[in-house]
Parts: structure tokens; sequence; C-alpha cells
């Protein structure tokens, strides 16, 4: 019987480990086994850089976040999360278009909703040139349904709306007017409006109404200056949901 004396091994460096496992055989038992390590090689030197570069971007970054102690946060000292709503304009250029009215003053009251009307014209503002309802639509439409003239003359007429100033707004409106008969047309009408809300639920501003002889519904186009032109103010309420058909008792 052979006494052996087993001394203690020392590991060796990853890197020369698998030099030497490539080169030599490791003996198990009375049976020699050869290991190449070779299809590891790539793996284990791309590991090695991978964490090298990762602690060196760490390094180069200057700043290293610390975890967020819960006693750190108030919910009071937190900005509150804001959507805007917006639209997609596919074009040469797509961009997205804002529909909200609220310019860069998040405090300003809103134009968009349901509002009671009335125009006036002359040096007392006493002739009432139309009142109805309108409604301003967030996508920069507007809708007005007249209360002066008859359906049969086309009471309903469509517009565009864009803001300009803090609380201030322009109005691009037009009108088909028809004869009393509602059969033959009669005249297309430009409607400019510039409004300032006072607060949530007035607004007031000035108005200028041209008047132009229309003769065929085949075509919109008119010739030749306005008839008429009429200039005056107006104002407006917004119609709410506790609102009522005014001077109802």
């Amino acid at each position: 019987m052979t006494n052996e004396v087993t001394r203690p091994l020392r590991a060796p460096r990853a890197t020369k480990a698998v030099i030497d496992l490539s080169h030599n055989p490791i003996k198990i038992g009375a049976r020699a086994m050869k290991i190449s390590m070779r299809p590891l090689l790539p793996a284990l030197v791309l590991s090695v850089a991978g964490f090298s570069m990762a602690n060196n971007a760490q390094a180069g970054c200057g700043f290293v976040p610390s975890p967020l102690k819960p006693n750190a946060w108030s919910p009071s000292t937190q900005a509150s999360p804001t959507l805007l709503s917006a639209y997609y304009r596919p074009a040469a250029q797509g961009q997205f278009l804002l529909t909200s009215d609220d310019g860069d003053s998040r405090d300003e009251p809103s134009i968009v909703g349901m509002w009671r009307f009335e125009l006036v014209t002359g040096p007392t503002g006493a002739v009432v040139v139309d009142d109805g309802y309108a409604q301003w639509h967030s996508d920069g439409t507007e809708i007005q349904n007249s209360g002066l003239h008859a359906p049969i003359t086309s009471n309903f007429c469509l517009g565009v709306w864009k803001q300009v100033g803090r609380n201030t707004y322009k109005l691009n409106h037009f009108p088909l007017a028809w004869d009393a008969t509602g059969k033959t047309p009669a005249n297309a009408i430009q409607l400019t409006q510039t409004v300032e809300l006072t607060d949530e639920n007035h607004m007031i501003g000035t108005f200028t109404l041209k008047v132009y002889l229309w003769t065929t519904p085949d075509s919109l186009t008119v010739t030749g200056p306005p008839v008429a032109t009429v200039t005056g103010t107006l104002k407006a309420t917004r119609v709410t949901i506790d609102s009522t058909v005014p001077g109802a008792q």
C-alpha cells in the first residue's frame, strides 16, 4: 500500500483555467479524460467584457439614482398628470394637433360647450341681427341654430374657431341663406367674430357680417363685393345642465 500525501491545490485564475484545461488532461481514477473548454471561451470573454462595460457605463454616467425612501415622497409636492386631447392629421408631414383650447394656461376657462348668444348692432345696440344657440366643439368646429331665421330659409350654419390669445378666440362662420320659399338661393354670408371669455360662463365680443349675392346652388362661388356689411357686438351665456328657457317661470 502506498501512502500518498495530499497537497491543497491552488485555484487557477479563470482565464488560465480555460487555457490549461484545453490542453492538459484531467486524471479521474485510472483513466485520463481530456476536456476541451474552447467552445466556452467566447462566451466567457463576452461575459467578462460585458461586466466590465457595465461597470464603466455606470461610472461614466456620473449619476446613479438612489432608492427613493417612502418618507421622501409627498403627494402634495408631486405635479398631477395632465392629459391633452389631440388628433393625428395625415399629410406630407404628419403631426399631432391639440384639440383643447387651454393653450399654455391650464387655469383658463374653456370656450368649448353650448352658448346662448345675441348679436346686436346700431348706436345703442337696439337692432338684433341674430340670436340663438351655438356649440363650440373641442376639435375647432362650431355650429349655430339661429332663432331669428325661419328653418325654410336655412337656420343652421357652420364655422371654425381658433384661440388667438388668453381667453380670446376668433370664429369664421359661413351661413347660407335661401329665399322665403326655401327653393331659391339668396345669399352667401361670412360672419367673423372676435370674442373674449370674461369668466367661465360669459363671453363678449365684436362681429362683422358680410352678405354676398348667391344665385345658384350648383356652386358656392360668388362674384363681386358684398352687397351689405354689418358690424356690431355680441354677448353669450353658457348653457349648463341647470339652464332653462330664457324667461321661463
